[in-house]
């Protein structure tokens, strides 16, 4: 009997002395499993962000591309409108052995048909439609309500040649958006459309205008140049020798192919 006493005294002291690391143990467990929840669930948010980032950057690269491919379109359709302009004013490829041809078609003063086998012509977008614009205007020519979209509007008129609807539009699009950063390039095309009919009195009135507001504009230097050949078109000597020659004053550093353009018309008009 003695020894199942001296027995039960130690087992009950080795219970007494490891209750308390058991307790401890039991303690390092719990925290060590609510630790790794918190783990478990930041590495499920990173994996989420993760997940969200790499879709930004496929969003951003598809958003890239479309810029690009937008920008690479405006800077074409510019291009092709830049070209329009300078064949409707008689003024492209002009050199000293003569004028240029556009299909075939010699760009000379007056109305250039670009309808009939013009590059620029053909290449013009066959889906633009008028009738589904609505907006500012009326009967066959309504302005979109956006400014950028009226002057797309505006110009595809005048890259198709419909030189009188393209006039309504662009006069319509400076009368509405006078303080929008295209319409200086508005007025300047409409003067040129008026060249192009042979409407110098008009085309003068408008390229006046331009000078008159858009001092700084980067077209400035030209537009004194179709000022001066509205000029001469209408039989004043005097007045396109002037503006020629302010032009050569004002603007020392003008593109050469304006300066050239003056030059030759002051040498054709006999300026002193």
């Amino acid at each position: 009997m003695n020894i199942y006493k001296s027995l039960a005294v130690i087992l009950s002291a080795a219970f007494l002395i490891a209750a308390p690391a058991m307790a401890s143990t039991k303690d390092d467990v719990r925290d060590l499993q609510e630790r790794l929840a918190i783990a478990e669930k930041s590495l499920a948010g990173q994996s989420a962000a993760m997940v969200r980032v790499n879709e930004l950057e496929r969003e951003i690269q598809t958003l890239t591309g479309q810029v690009e491919e937008l920008t690479y379109r405006l800077e074409l359709s510019n291009q092709r409108l830049n070209a329009v302009s300078a064949a409707l004013s008689g003024e492209a490829g002009v050199s000293a052995s003569g004028p240029t041809t556009y299909g075939g078609a010699v760009a000379a003063r007056g109305p250039v048909d670009l309808t009939a086998g013009d590059p620029i012509a053909d290449q013009t977008d066959q889906g633009f439609t008028r009738d589904t614009a609505v907006g500012i205007g009326g009967g066959d020519v309504t302005l979109p309500l956006d400014p950028d979209a009226a002057f797309i509007y505006a110009s595809g008129f005048l890259l198709q040649g419909d030189y009188q609807r393209a006039k309504a539009a662009f006069e319509l699009y400076v009368q509405a958006f006078p303080n929008h950063s295209r319409t200086p390039d508005a007025q300047f095309r409409l003067g040129e459309i008026h060249l192009a009919l042979g409407e110098n009195a008009a085309a003068a009135d408008v390229f006046i205008s331009h000078i008159r507001n858009y001092p700084n504009d980067p077209r400035a230097a030209e537009a004194y140049l179709k000022l001066g050949t509205a000029f001469s078109r209408l039989e004043k000597p005097t007045e396109a020798c002037t503006v020629f020659k302010t032009m050569k004053t004002k603007f020392p550093n003008a593109p050469a192919p304006v300066t050239q353009r003056a030059d030759l018309e002051m040498t054709r008009i006999n300026c002193q």
